[in-house]
């Protein structure tokens, strides 16, 4: 499914609409709406529709009820003397972030534009029909080359259920990927209303796992990445990163460099992600972050899968953590060198860390997803191979149907779970 934004942009007649009720906002709340505005071809559905919505819910008030709303807005950046400032309205920069937070009216600031979002935010949904909630899923895999902690499940939502896998739980992956007969894949099923959106569906891994297990069909019903598969793209996007000085007044104009799609010329993007702009820029995007997700694999699975929450809020999101090498001696991971060319020594894997940041990243994307109202609607499973085990988190009001203590099939277990998602 190849996404076009430049049509998207066409078919957005109401973004000038949009741009003129910016204008009637205070300044300080313009930036992020005028950056998504200028981004709308590589923005999710759900971002669109979020930021169409709040535009929708300012349209609802009278110009002098506006005014009342955001008055008290309005007189706090006179006194944060903001109309003196080197205030960007068209982007969110580094400096419009530093320059508030030095104001000694930062946290009063925080709570009207809150406030104000809040209300606006509050009309239009008053104004949108209510849809109907269904079952989210998130499944996570640790896979069985990791020697996975007994201690997995500790922290988890108390609210789960362990339960045992008999036989080889790799199985159940593999018919996840690619279903059983009479019953799809979970990507086939996952989009049960409507048409098919490669947003509403992620699959992201560690290694190259998933996409090996995938048809050729299921292949444009979703959003695939895979951190083996970007490689030669994060070797490129690294060494150019590390070209820039390391000064905090340049970092605004590092990234404004970095963010145009200029990459395309590179020829390095995989085929799974090179004819799809929304994800060429939301790995763009991930990348600039500074969280660690261009140098371990892991990192790159749990943030993905939390940005992704985030931004598309997808039904189903299929994550598969791996194996990532020990950092070399005398090399910085601070500064996010690449290690395979600033040391000849050879990579060494590094079975039990990994274990340890797979087992603590599965659940931080729990805990994210878990932040969003769909979260009361999300079922998640996270699936230990090594152990033969998962820990199943069930959506208020559903049931596993059979008791933790009977071992499950793969098979079963995934008759289970597409029962579930049609439910």
């Amino acid at each position: 499914m190849n996404e076009q934004p430049r049509k998207a942009q066409e078919e957005a007649p109401g973004l000038d609409a949009y741009r003129r009720l910016i204008e009637r906002l205070p300044v300080t709340i313009r930036p992020a709406l005028n950056q998504q505005l200028s981004q709308w071809g590589t923005l999710f559905p759900y971002e669109q529709n979020r930021l169409s919505s709040f535009m929708k819910g300012v349209e609802t008030f009278s110009p002098s009820a506006l005014g009342a709303l955001t008055s008290p807005l309005w007189a706090l950046e006179m006194k944060m003397g903001v109309k003196h400032w080197n205030f960007s309205e068209a982007n969110d920069t580094i400096e419009n972030a530093s320059q508030l937070a030095r104001s000694e009216y930062y946290a009063e600031w925080r709570r009207e534009v809150q406030r104000v979002f809040e209300t606006v935010n509050a009309a239009a949904r008053d104004s949108t029909p209510m849809q109907t909630a269904s079952t989210r899923l998130i499944l996570l895999f640790l896979p069985a080359n990791l020697p996975d902690p007994q201690s997995a499940w500790k922290e988890w939502d108390p609210r789960g259920h362990e339960i045992r896998i008999s036989g080889d739980s790799k199985k159940f992956c593999e018919l996840v990927m690619q279903g059983q007969p009479g019953l799809s894949g979970v990507v086939t099923l996952a989009p049960r209303q409507g048409s098919i959106e490669s947003s509403d569906v992620w699959l992201i891994d560690a290694e190259a796992k998933l996409s090996g297990m995938l048809s050729p069909v299921s292949t444009n019903a979703a959003s695939l990445l895979s951190y083996a598969a970007l490689k030669p793209f994060r070797d490129k996007f690294l060494a150019e990163l590390n070209k820039t000085p390391k000064d905090i007044q340049a970092t605004d104009q590092i990234i404004s460099n970095l963010r145009p799609e200029s990459w395309e010329g590179w020829g390095l993007w995989p085929a799974e992600v090179a004819k799809l702009p929304r994800l060429r820029k939301f790995v763009i995007d991930l990348f600039l972050s500074g969280n660690g997700a261009l140098i371990f694999s892991n990192a790159f699975v749990e943030w993905a899968a939390s940005e992704a929450l985030r931004r598309a809020r997808p039904s189903v999101m299929v994550i598969r953590f791996g194996m990532r090498s020990k950092p070399k001696p005398f090399t910085s991971i601070a500064i996010f060198e690449n290690q395979q060319r600033v040391s000849s020594l050879p990579d060494v894997d590094d079975p039990e860390n990994s274990a340890i940041d797979a087992a603590i990243l599965a659940r931080y994307v729990w805990l994210s997803a878990s932040r969003y109202p769909e979260g009361e609607q999300t079922l998640c499973l996270c699936v230990s191979e090594h152990r033969d085990s998962a820990y199943v988190i069930l959506p208020a009001g559903k049931s596993l149907g059979w008791s933790p203590e009977r071992p499950v099939a793969p098979d079963e277990l995934y008759s289970w779970l597409g029962a579930q998602l049609l439910s």
